[in-house]
């Protein structure tokens, strides 16, 4: 099939948590893209593709026995790539294709584990024979499927690594791509391996193709960009100053009162040093005025994104900007997974540039984030 991308990838089908976007990073990491689809959505078309070489199910929360468990089509399974299926994925592979896989009862494992393996698997190549990996389950693989066989165990966990060998489709129960799991890494480099990868994808190359589609989704456009003063936004700012320049770009820094005494005016002072446009707007009075009287979390972050709003929509009135500009934020992907805005993750807090407010704003194509 002709490949639709220039560069060789592996998809990494998301089954939950927050697992596939740290997948993903590892496998950037080699200089190889990574793609997360969602497995219940993703096309047998775009997984056949040429320039896919290779599938990884991540782990997730669930059993395969729920009812509502994440499913994928079966037909993956047939199209010849290498497949690598990790804790939940691993349990997945084997559910799917005749294994049987036992609630956990007495055999739940979680923290370090001691992976005993077979030598003759590549998945454990250069990986000594016993080694520490990082457990976190309760189900298990009891019985695996046809064209299957065992290459490591722990102590509570006999399948903790199975591999179909002429199909190139792998299972492991544990979590690689954590930093607890001594060869990890290794592990996840020999999956390249056998996917056949050369490693043809730079963050040069990236920054290259995200500057011209971000120039193209922005148009001529000028940016007002929230800045904070941290990281994030100040990375953004340097950003869209480098692709679009300075003058196209205004930075809207808003005291909330919610800083650290003295922070105000070093944060100020550190974005003008990088010759940045840059507004500051008093607003404490209102931020703390709105915030009177909440205890609850979630409800204060609210407040904090719709009053950040407040007075963008003030600032913008007062500057007549309403017209020719585009709101940018300086989120980071940590940001969406953890308000819980990816399909299957499981939001821990709403950050405040994903108040749906903020959102609706969005989805509209009012707002960028180019580092998001």
């Amino acid at each position: 099939m002709r490949s639709m991308s220039s560069h060789e990838k592996i998809v990494i089908l998301d089954f939950g948590g927050q697992y596939a976007h740290l997948i993903a990073s590892r496998i950037r990491r080699e200089k190889v893209l990574a793609e997360i689809h969602n497995p219940d959505e993703v096309s047998l078309e775009t997984l056949n593709d040429d320039s896919v070489k290779g599938i990884i199910f991540s782990g997730g929360p669930q059993s395969v026995y729920d009812e509502n468990s994440i499913q994928c089509d079966a037909g993956i399974f047939e199209l010849g790539k290498p497949i690598l299926g990790i804790c939940y994925g691993h349990q997945y592979v084997s559910h799917s294709l005749g294994g049987t896989v036992t609630p956990g009862k007495d055999s739940k494992e979680y923290g370090r584990a001691d992976v005993s393996h077979t030598s003759d698997c590549p998945l454990f190549a250069d990986i000594p024979r016993h080694s520490v990996f990082w457990m976190s389950h309760g189900d298990s693989v009891t019985k695996l499927p046809e064209g299957f066989e065992t290459c490591g165990s722990t102590e509570d966990c006999e399948e903790a690594a199975v591999w179909n060998k002429e199909k190139k489709i792998f299972g492991i129960q544990f979590h690689p791509e954590v930093t607890h799991s001594e060869y990890g890494i290794q592990l996840l480099k020999n999956f390249l391996t056998i996917c056949e990868v050369q490693g043809d994808w730079t963050i040069e190359k990236f920054l290259e193709d995200h500057s011209k589609v971000l120039k193209e989704k922005i148009g001529n456009r000028n940016v007002v960009l929230f800045v904070s003063g941290g990281v994030d936004s100040t990375v953004c700012f340097a950003f869209l100053s480098k692709i679009l320049g300075k003058d196209r770009v205004q930075g809207l820094f808003v005291d909330t009162g919610l800083l650290r005494e003295g922070e105000v005016d070093f944060v100020e002072q550190s974005i003008r040093n990088i010759g940045a446009d840059l507004t500051v707007m008093k607003e404490s009075k209102t931020f703390l005025g709105n915030l009177k009287d909440q205890h609850d979390p979630e409800v204060k972050r609210e407040i904090i994104g719709n009053t950040f709003l407040e007075a963008q929509r003030k600032y913008f009135a007062d500057n007549k900007l309403e017209e020719n500009v585009v709101l940018a934020q300086g989120t980071i992907y940590p940001d969406t997974i953890e308000t819980g805005g990816t399909k299957n993750s499981a939001k821990i807090k709403t950050h405040h540039n994903r108040v749906p407010e903020i959102q609706k704003l969005i989805d509209e194509g009012k707002v960028i984030e180019p580092i998001a």
